[in-house]
């Protein structure tokens, strides 16, 4: 008899355990992916999709001498779309000029929304509003002489280490996040679900 209740505790105790195993498992796993990596592209139609996640991104920014059409820009650009609707905190990190996080720099991300109809439209549709320490702005500055605000007269330079952006997005929302930048840069951005 007392076999057969150790035999059925240690049945119970295995059943508890693969449940926890596989309610926690899979967010386990999820946290383990590598984090991707993508460039950011001048054509904000043609923008690599970042996830929620962290994602690190590269971003160059155009050369005078490659400016050759009206239909370029001198941005380049990421997209996220919401997979569902609610609030989104967007955290932009470790941006520092690649292969030197001690460079002075200018640079900024500027978020937006909707596709432009007009043929050659070198910009969303509109700018989008996000909440941040400093208030609510669409351009979230990093390195410039004013970060939190503004970039002011880029005569001495300050540097945030990160920038964090709150807002509500409609499933299938696209957001556009426009690197501006002053020499070619890496980050990380930070999509979550609140």
């Amino acid at each position: 008899m007392k076999t057969i209740k150790k035999s059925t505790k240690l049945l119970c105790l295995s059943l508890v355990v693969a449940l926890v195993l596989s309610v926690f498992a899979p967010t386990a796993a999820i946290e383990a992916q590598a984090v991707r990596k993508v460039t950011a592209n001048y054509n904000y139609k043609k923008a690599p999709a970042i996830k929620v996640g962290t994602t690190t991104v590269t971003a160059k920014p155009y050369k005078s001498s490659n400016l050759k059409t009206k239909t370029k820009t001198a941005v380049s650009w990421v997209k996220f779309t919401a997979p569902k609707a609610g609030t989104y905190q967007f955290t932009i990190s470790n941006y520092a000029k690649k292969g030197n996080s001690n460079a002075v720099i200018y640079g900024c991300v500027t978020m937006m929304t909707g596709k432009n109809t007009y043929a050659g439209a070198r910009y969303p549709k509109s700018y989008l509003s996000v909440k941040t320490k400093g208030g609510k702005v669409n351009t979230l500055y990093l390195r410039s002489a004013a970060s939190y605000t503004s970039s002011g007269s880029v005569s001495k330079y300050t540097y945030l280490p990160s920038r964090t952006a709150t807002v509500k997005l409609k499933k299938g929302q696209v957001v556009y996040l426009d690197f501006n930048n002053s020499s070619t840069i890496t980050c990380n951005v930070k999509v979550k679900k609140k």
